[in-house]
């Protein structure tokens, strides 16, 4: 993290990108719904806090985890054409950069199945063109879908999931240094999140989905808070929180 100051304003850095004053401005556009650099500015913030509390995660039995960046579901679903395409039996499917995630050396940073046995992530819905939310369990190899918007049938997004099933399933493999067979790979598993808050508005989904997806990885039940009339809080607390976690211990002295 780099904070820089300027001369009509101060700009600091989330994973090398750089955010200015109109990132926390449009965060707290109540009628505009998060951006993907609103979400990977939260999903940092809450990777961070794992990183630096480890031992309390550790104390109080909270499942390892970690948020991925917007990007990787998006381009591995970018992916399946090509994937369905491949037909050699141990020809490498997948970019490395998807496989280096997997083994923890880019960002976030983490081994999955040994740091983290749970991923978080949010991809746009094909569909229902909403944000939709993802739990992808590793060790039980499941993927749970949290969808926040009342007014879209609960299965709309259901197939572009499904593809990711297989693209996990099959990344993992690949991952590992084994070779792919479509013929016998399992795809994940997929279930909804049930009795999950809803919006009434589109534009509050990316905000739903974000606390829906912190309170679920820290095990806490109510989100009775996570409703659109408190909708324009949590945008500001989160703008904050963000804020604080990422800009400069010499800022303002």
């Amino acid at each position: 993290m780099t904070l820089k100051p300027g001369m009509h304003e101060t700009s600091l850095s989330i994973n090398d990108n750089k955010i200015r004053k109109s990132f926390f401005q449009s965060m707290e556009n109540a009628k505009k719904d998060l951006k993907k650099e609103h979400i990977d500015g939260a999903f940092a913030m809450l990777n961070c806090r794992r990183n630096e509390n480890a031992a309390w995660f550790h104390n109080y039995k909270i499942p390892k985890a970690c948020f991925l960046p917007m990007e990787f579901l998006h381009c591995l679903l970018s992916d399946d054409l090509a994937y369905k395409k491949e037909k050699v039996k141990g020809k490498k499917i997948f970019n490395d950069l998807f496989k280096d995630t997997v083994r923890g050396k880019v960002y976030p940073e983490k081994t999955w199945g040994e740091d983290v046995d749970v991923v978080y992530g949010i991809t746009l819905g094909k569909k229902s063109n909403v944000w939709i939310g993802m739990e992808i369990h590793l060790k039980k190899k499941r993927i749970t879908v949290y969808d926040c918007f009342q007014k879209e049938s609960n299965s709309i997004d259901i197939p572009q999931v499904k593809k990711l099933a297989v693209l996990i399933s099959n990344l993992l493999v690949e991952s590992s240094g084994d070779e792919v067979d479509k013929v016998k790979m399992i795809p994940f598993e997929i279930e909804q999140a049930q009795g999950l808050p809803k919006t009434k508005h589109p534009f509050n989904c990316g905000i739903f989905l974000v606390k829906i997806l912190e309170c679920q990885s820290l095990k806490i039940g109510d989100m009775t808070k996570i409703n659109d009339d408190n909708a324009l809080e949590l945008r500001r607390t989160l703008s904050c929180e963000i804020f604080n976690q990422f800009v400069d211990e010499s800022f303002g002295k």
